[in-house]
């Protein structure tokens, strides 16, 4: 047997926790309270990890003011998880598609179906990682084991190709030799021995919301705490979009829609236009000279 698949028996997200013995005799309710109870440890573990987490949200925020991407690669929840992260950043954010991007051991068929030895391949997640990554890009590994080849083997391209790095996992002892960053999530015994799509995958989740969403703070696409490079493609988004444009901009819905429509659908275009009674291009000017900062643009003098 491999020493790679050995480690496997010693590591704590693979451990029997001592506080869910005798989970398959409780009854519903002491089932839903003790899994309960170990999902606070997945926050804690990402308040203890706040340091490095901090670290990526710097590199990621630096990767994508230089034009380069933002990458998550993993396998299984891990993988999942970021290709969700990557997918929700387009809506919220506005990014374009090719800016923050998430891949998946197995292919797109792997986000429906898990497909077995997919992360066992070393060779594939460093193909992988060639066919996407560059120079100057952000690469954050995920696997709660930090043993999982596929995606080391993808860490250690990036590297090779001179992209900073990141591994975010729950093992305390994963192989961080090809990671800048070190993102250890502490979430310990899963409640159901094992079974990382639960603490761990939360635990990572939790992480990444706070990586994208610190990193687009420090990129200029919010004002404040509010979405405003939301992208309004549905009709919730379009509401989200117009009552916005009235608490930044201080205006009623009516002015708020007319000048959605007129900035084309863009919240800072608006907010801009409104309150330094400015047309759509001089607006656009106006934010590109601050580098999309809309807080910069609207308290100048």
């Amino acid at each position: 047997m491999k020493k790679e698949n050995t480690s496997l028996y010693t590591m704590a997200t693979e451990a029997a926790n001592p506080q869910t013995a005798g989970l398959d005799q409780m009854t519903p309710l002491q089932i839903a309270r003790k899994i309960n109870g170990q999902d606070f440890n997945a926050a804690r573990a990402v308040k203890q990890a706040a340091k490095p987490i901090s670290q990526a949200i710097r590199a990621a925020a630096q990767a994508f003011m230089n034009g380069h991407k933002i990458i998550f690669i993993g396998a299984g929840t891990s993988g999942r998880l970021g290709v969700l992260e990557a997918a929700e950043c387009v809506p919220t954010f506005g990014t374009k598609p090719s800016q923050i991007i998430g891949i998946i051991a197995g292919g797109k068929n792997a986000m429906f179906r898990a497909k077995e030895g997919a992360e066992d391949n070393r060779t594939q997640g460093a193909k992988d990682v060639q066919a996407k990554a560059r120079a100057g890009d952000f690469v954050i590994g995920l696997t709660a084991s930090g043993v999982t080849p596929y995606v080391l083997g993808a860490l250690e391209q990036a590297r090779r190709l001179g992209a900073q790095t990141a591994l975010l996992t729950c093992n305390p002892k994963a192989d961080f030799s090809s990671a800048d960053i070190a993102l250890f999530l502490p979430t310990g015994p899963e409640a159901l021995a094992g079974s990382t799509r639960m603490k761990a995958g939360s635990a990572t989740k939790m992480a990444l919301n706070a990586i994208t969403t610190g990193a687009m703070a420090l990129c200029g696409k919010m004002y404040g705490n509010l979405m405003a490079d939301v992208r309004p493609t549905n009709k919730k988004l379009l509401a989200r979009a117009t009552r916005l444009i009235m608490q930044i901009a201080h205006t009623d819905e009516k002015t708020a829609a007319r000048y959605l429509t007129l900035s084309g659908n863009q919240v800072k275009t608006a907010c801009v236009m409104i309150c330094k009674q400015v047309d759509k291009a001089a607006a656009e000017k106006l934010l590109k000279k601050s580098r999309g900062f809309l807080g910069k643009v609207l308290h100048e003098k």
